[in-house]
């Protein structure tokens, strides 16, 4: 389903201002967690597309440029590890954010938690030629 993201315009006379998005009804911060650093360095989406599975606890977000090429990814889901292994109760979660550079690269965050301790968690940036899948 096609949601629009309404984002504020820049006013070229005063301070430039962040761009916000919201989706439906609640503010999206699509740029979060960017680093300051790279944060100019990438495209900000208009619209996105929005699939939820309540079942798999899964979600996956793509938002789109002007051009309506893929600019922003986001993706979320859990899996008992119990249903991989004979362990307990465990989760396996991860939650992906990527970002299209203007030089064509996407930048990825990832964050990976595979304990069922919240404190064990694995995140790293990287960069790579094509949108997550």
């Amino acid at each position: 389903m096609r949601i629009p993201l309404y984002i504020t315009s820049y006013d070229e006379g005063r301070a430039p201002k962040a761009k916000r998005a919201s989706h439906l009804g609640r503010e999206v911060d699509w740029s979060a967690r960017i680093p300051v650093l790279w944060r100019d360095l990438t495209i900000g989406p208009l619209w996105v597309d929005v699939n939820r599975d309540s079942d798999a606890e899964a979600e996956r977000w793509v938002g789109y440029d002007e051009d309506e090429q893929p600019c922003y990814c986001r993706y979320r889901f859990e899996v008992p590890i119990g249903a991989l292994n004979s362990r307990g109760n465990d989760l396996y979660r991860e939650d992906l954010a990527a970002w299209r550079m203007r030089d064509g690269r996407w930048l990825i965050h990832r964050i990976i938690h595979c304990q069922a301790d919240e404190k064990t968690a694995y995140a790293f940036y990287a960069f790579s030629e094509c949108m997550p899948r």
